[in-house]
């Protein structure tokens, strides 16, 4: 559990807008609830914190907001089966974040005083609060905001508890990396990686060049570099179980009520009540076409679906066809024009309207309790035997996988790999769906970290043995040349003499790409800080090993960096304190005692 949450954990601390505390100004006297009434029966809380505990109003509103706010990110569009298991994952690791960061605040006393919330409101208000003042470029009205502040009428009640929440938490971060130090040698060395230009001349071995591949390894060379590296190929912690799927297939009463609506809709439009682009528009679910009317333009005898060529090419011109049933589902049709050629029909310009043969909500609800009813035995009698006596369920046995992984043939299926993570062997899930499916997760085991076996990774491991000898290899290759350049410092003859590659390059950044040597690798830092005219040390890169020297280096300017110095250096210091945080979260999670009754609450065995 420690090690999903923490692989989970991506915390931005010095943005207020990061902070968990769920901002809704806009609301303005709203309830955000999306708990629907009373608690559900079972366990009273969903999970605790060194005894503090997540009750169920508190992972309802804050599950509701996130998923609130995910829509509208996502305009709306429906939320996938895994776009709710990451939320559902990501509120409960926010959740256990923000108690223990209370746990803190309590422990450190960082209380905060009216007079710091005043302030807050007169002269730095969250950046959120401010967007609902946004002028119609998305600029702050800062004056439009105090004068609203000023408003006696107004109620700022939500937003002053809003920032009595933030600022203790502001200022535990502030606490928590108060050690940090940024040198200025550090703040010249990025402002070097951000405006350094350099071109160098250079000699050197490519790995292409080498002739050596993976037939002139040793099988003993093999053995000896896996097992002196066994920690480069570390399997991490899976997780073994068992799934039983229920397909969400359309009844033959769904089949009969599609059919029964292509016959509606086709009287309609025989009936002049609306015209088939209309009813395209309403009824049709072939997004493509939908908005022009069905409109499928002009095809031949091979693009389309067999029953569907058949009925269009049999079919007159302003005729509407009978349904016709494709894998799509249920279609009518109507041609438009028709192509002839020897006076046979080779293309024809048609319309359709689409109704899928999807299941109803009826034959959901009876599929749901099937396979609940699946479950229920499976804890009874065990997952095998339920799973053996009902021909309806797919069952499955796949590889094991990581945390939060979808289940091996079952797409879209995170919460099923999320519960295999967390479960204890012999617990079963709660029924989990996806589009397409209904499934049900047992927990099998958990295999811990281990390194993989050879023949899992040889790939791999061949890869970088080769990869060592080629870089062993070429360093012994590359010697000489350094010998005879600190003799004769013409790069070109000593290349030519020793059999080495040999280039002058375009200008490059400190982070960029240099031809035949890679992007943002140790020869561009070599090229910011080796003396101009001096020869580098060996450096290697994915490409090959290299010797260089600087021929022309942008030349350092004192007042572009004093102007740029301070927003530097603020921003590397931004960057460490989120580490130095994050740091913290982790080790307090490591220690925490957590109770996580999701499984119980949810409907675990």
């Amino acid at each position: 559990m420690f090690k999903l949450l923490r692989s989970k954990a991506k915390i931005f601390y010095w943005v207020i807008a990061a902070s968990f505390v769920l901002f809704i100004f806009l609301a303005w006297g709203m309830q955000y609830s999306g708990s629907g009434g009373g608690a559900p029966s079972g366990p009273r809380y969903i999970g605790a914190v060194n005894g503090d505990a997540i009750t169920v109003q508190e992972w309802s509103d804050t599950y509701q907001d996130y998923l609130a706010r995910l829509r509208q990110q996502l305009q709306d569009r429906n939320l996938t089966a895994n776009q709710r298991a990451q939320a559902s994952e990501f509120v409960w690791s926010q959740l256990v974040q923000q108690k223990l960061e209370s746990q803190a605040i309590r422990r450190l006393k960082l209380g905060v005083s009216d007079e710091e919330i005043v302030d807050v409101l007169r002269n730095s208000p969250p950046p959120e609060l401010l967007q609902a003042y946004a002028d119609e470029n998305g600029n702050p009205d800062f004056e439009a905001y105090l004068s609203d502040l000023s408003n006696p009428d107004r109620d700022w009640s939500r937003v002053e508890d809003y920032i009595r929440q933030i600022i203790p938490r502001q200022k535990l971060y502030r606490t928590i990396a108060a050690d940090v130090v940024v040198t200025d040698e550090e703040v010249m060395q990025e402002y070097v990686n951000q405006t350094g230009r350099a071109v160098a001349e250079y000699v050197g071995v490519l790995f292409r060049d080498l002739d050596m591949d993976a037939e002139g390894l040793d099988e003993t060379e093999i053995e000896a570099w896996y097992n002196g590296h066994l920690d480069d190929y570390l399997e991490p912690e899976r997780h073994e179980l068992r799934v039983a799927t229920l397909p969400k297939a359309a009844s033959e009463m769904d089949h009969e009520e599609v059919l029964a609506l292509a016959g509606d809709i086709k009287r309609e439009i025989e009936a002049g009540e609306m015209d088939f682009a209309e009813a395209a528009a309403i009824y049709s679910e072939d997004d493509g076409t939908r908005e022009n009317g069905g409109d499928l333009g002009t095809f031949d005898r091979q693009q389309m679906a067999a029953p569907f060529t058949e009925a269009a090419f049999s079919l007159p011109v302003g005729e509407i066809s009978d349904p016709v049933e494709t894998d799509f589902g249920v279609h009518l049709i109507e041609v438009l024009e028709q192509e002839t050629e020897g006076g046979e029909v080779v293309r024809v310009h048609a319309r359709h309207i689409l109704l899928p043969m999807a299941p109803g909500d009826l034959t959901l609800a009876d599929l749901y309790d099937r396979i609940g009813e699946f479950r229920d035995r499976a804890v009874e009698i065990g997952f095998e035997a339920a799973a053996a006596a009902d021909s309806a369920l797919t069952a499955l046995t796949p590889d094991p996988i990581r945390a939060g992984w979808d289940l091996p043939g079952v797409p879209d299926s995170m919460s099923g790999g999320i519960f295999a993570a967390t479960a204890e062997p012999g617990d079963i899930s709660p029924v989990y769906q996806n589009d397409d499916l209904y499934y049900v997760v047992e927990c099998v085991g958990h295999l811990p970290e281990a390194p993989a076996p050879l023949e899992q990774v040889r790939a791999r491991v061949v890869g970088d043995l080769l990869r060592k000898k080629k870089t062993d290899a070429g360093r012994e290759k590359l010697r000489p040349a350094l010998a005879a350049l600190a003799e004769d410092g013409d790069m070109a003859a000593v290349a030519a003499a020793n059999g080495l590659v040999h280039a002058i390059t375009d200008t490059f950044t400190a982070t960029g790409n240099v031809a035949d040597v890679g992007w943002n690798t140790d020869f561009n830092a070599a090229a910011m800080t080796t003396p101009a005219g001096q020869l580098s040390e060996i450096v290697e890169t994915d490409r090959g090993v290299f010797a260089l020297r600087v021929l022309w280096r942008q030349p350092f300017d004192a007042e572009a960096f004093a102007q740029q110095q301070s927003a530097l250096r603020n921003r590397i210091a931004g960057q460490r304190q989120q580490e130095t945080v994050q740091a913290w979260f982790e080790d307090k999670l490591a220690d925490a005692d957590i109770e996580d009754n999701r499984q119980a609450f949810f409907g675990g065995s």
